[in-house]
């Protein structure tokens, strides 16, 4: 009796041992947010210094989608928002995108960092790029470097880490 007590004993030490050394799923910082509290959250991280207005995007509009997100579908994805310079003449904008199926995340965001006009407010032009992951969400950030004493690109993506609590893809 002993020994079946002894065995059992062991069996159960070995599962705990091997459940505990288990891989633990990083928890989702952002579920539950919408895009546009995420954007809140990034700012309380890294102001950016100008004036800015965050809106949602009307994904089901292909016009409005390719100039804020620079997607020509919104097949892969569920929703958008974009934070902008309230002056036309500071070449600034955010882009959040929430992504369908996280399996696609990543060409979501190659397709936004390849489509989006750096150009689009015609007299002025971001030259400071980046694209970010993390899970289901996509930020595309660009800004003048004419702004860099205020913002730049690199800030934004370290706030939005700081935000996700994890570890984030750049594109």
């Amino acid at each position: 009796m002993k020994k079946v007590f002894a065995a059992v004993l062991a069996a159960v030490m070995i599962v705990c041992a091997l459940t505990a050394c288990g891989k633990k799923e990083e928890p989702n910082n952002l579920e539950g947010k919408s895009l546009s509290e995420i954007i809140d959250l990034i700012y309380a991280e890294k102001e950016p210094g100008i004036m800015v207005e965050t809106m949602e995007v009307d994904i089901e509009d292909a016009d409005y989608l390719k100039y804020d997100t620079g997607l020509s579908s919104a097949d892969k994805i569920t929703e958008a928002a974009v934070s902008e310079a309230m002056i036309g003449s500071q070449a600034y904008s955010m882009v959040l995108v929430r992504v369908a199926d996280e399996k696609d995340s990543k060409d979501v965001a190659s397709e936004m960092k390849e489509g989006i006009d750096t150009a689009k407010w015609i007299c002025v032009q971001a030259d400071d790029l980046k694209v970010a992951v993390y899970r289901d969400v996509v930020l595309l950030i660009m800004v003048s470097s004419e702004l860099s004493d205020s913002v730049t690109a690199q800030e934004i993506i370290d706030a939005y880490k700081t935000v996700c609590g994890g570890e984030i893809t750049e594109i």
